[in-house]
């Protein structure tokens, strides 16, 4: 139930990294003492460095209580995180009014990959002819964020009621502190930056999940400190948010929204149980190099173990198309599309043994195409993809639209795509051979 007002509620990382930010590593690592193993959280015990600071800049315009309320967060942040600010964090108290704006403002300067995007969710199915994605995303963005950290300026900004904070607000603070303090000493968005600006797109949303997760698992371990009346005040509050805009929006973009939260925090919890923030911090620099995946996230275990298989492949040329990114489809992302057409029983056995894929995508300012080759971690994987996939564009695509799904002579399975079946065939005809 709580984690299900903090996914309402949407305290998120904002998805905007234009530029890298850069901060020291991290001076106080993972808490050390004695654990124990089983299913409850280790007993650790944690010594910090005493802060070296004591006051918060750019805030003397609020109350002194709130000040101290502030600071306090602050403080228990750290506490329950194992970690020390090395430089006090910026933090911008708006009213809930400038920060829908501010969201608003930060969507509209992310829309150049829009266009493109939407034609493609609408000749997969996913998107009815009428949605334009721009407004949708703006519309829900304006709707759900509670607060955000700001990677590229280091800024953390929250509303705040003209009473002070809310017990929601507070989680809220908790969880966004989270975010500047993991930025302040693992410097997670320099690697997440990296992996927007070179379409590592199913990894930046495995690191996203760990980025969410870690502050999920924060703000929980925080409720957990808060009396019965708190927490009937955070609930009452929390269920109070008005989520028409998540609710009408199409399963796959509700999923997409909820599951850096939801999986993240499963993620981060298996790991806590054993070590509490031992294996999490290491994951920030860990996991853009194995690379990460979606799959890793979605099942813990495989964490360092199971690696995505590198499928190597060059985007044919399209005539009259321009290719607008190279990238990896992952487990998730088979999970969502199918799942929305098919069922979720369905999507999650067909993207199960997902073992590696590539993707490329074009567009000629009106038409989509897609390419999508695929190798699971056996053929039996493999076909189970390929069957689901077959019913999925039989189901999906429009049928004046092209679609093509088989397994190639080298035995990774092909799913294509397009507005235009000319275009269809030439890029069937192209990784065909």
């Amino acid at each position: 139930m709580i984690l299900a007002c903090a996914l309402i509620l949407g305290a998120c990382t904002s998805t905007t990294a234009d530029t890298t930010t850069t901060a020291q590593s991290a001076t106080s690592s993972a808490p050390e003492g004695s654990t124990t193993t089983g299913g409850e959280a280790p007993t650790t015990t944690t010594t910090l460095a005493d802060p070296t600071w004591e006051e918060l800049p750019g805030i003397d315009a609020l109350p002194a209580e709130v000040q101290d309320e502030l600071l306090g967060l602050v403080r228990t942040t750290e506490e329950i995180r194992g970690l020390r600010f090395q430089e006090p964090p910026t933090i911008v108290i708006v009213t809930e009014q400038e920060l829908e704006d501010r969201v608003r403002t930060q969507i509209e300067d992310e829309s150049e990959d829009f266009p493109a995007d939407e034609a493609l969710y609408k000749l997969l199915g996913l998107l009815d002819a009428e949605v334009n994605l721009q407004s949708l995303l703006t519309e829900l963005y304006g709707e759900q964020v509670a607060g955000y950290y700001d990677g590229e300026t280091g800024e953390l900004v929250v509303p705040m009621r003209e009473e002070g904070f809310s017990v929601v607000q507070r989680g809220t603070m908790i969880h966004e502190l989270t975010h500047a303090l993991t930025d302040d000493q693992l410097d997670f968005h320099t690697s997440y930056t990296a992996m927007l600006d070179e379409d590592r797109l199913d990894e930046a949303s495995a690191y996203q999940a760990l980025i969410e997760g870690d502050a999920s698992m924060a703000e929980l371990l925080y409720l957990q400190t808060l009396t019965q009346e708190e927490l009937g005040e955070f609930f009452s509050e929390a269920l109070d948010v008005d989520t028409a805009a998540l609710d009408s929006a199409p399963q796959f973009i509700q999923d997409s929204l909820i599951f850096p939260y939801d999986s993240g925090l499963a993620w981060v919890q298996a790991n806590y149980l054993q070590d509490q923030w031992t294996t999490v911090n290491g994951a920030y620099a860990e996991m853009p190099g194995l690379p990460g995946s979606t799959e890793q996230i979605i099942t813990p275990s495989d964490y360092e173990r199971d690696l995505p298989k590198s499928l190597e492949a060059t985007a044919p040329s399209v005539p009259g198309y321009e290719l607008e990114r190279e990238s990896v489809w992952g487990e998730f992302g088979f999970r969502i599309m199918i799942d929305q057409i098919l069922g979720e029983e369905v999507g999650v056995d067909a993207a199960d043994g997902w073992g590696g894929d590539y993707y490329a995508q074009w567009f000629d300012g009106q038409n989509a195409a897609l390419l999508i080759l695929f190798e699971g971690d056996t053929d039996r994987d493999t076909e189970e993809l390929r069957a689901a996939l077959l019913d999925y564009a039989l189901t999906a695509v429009a049928e004046e639209d092209y679609a093509w799904v088989e397994v190639l002579d080298d035995g990774r399975l092909a799913f294509i795509a397009a507005d235009q079946p000319e275009v269809g065939e030439s890029i069937l005809a192209a990784v065909s051979g």
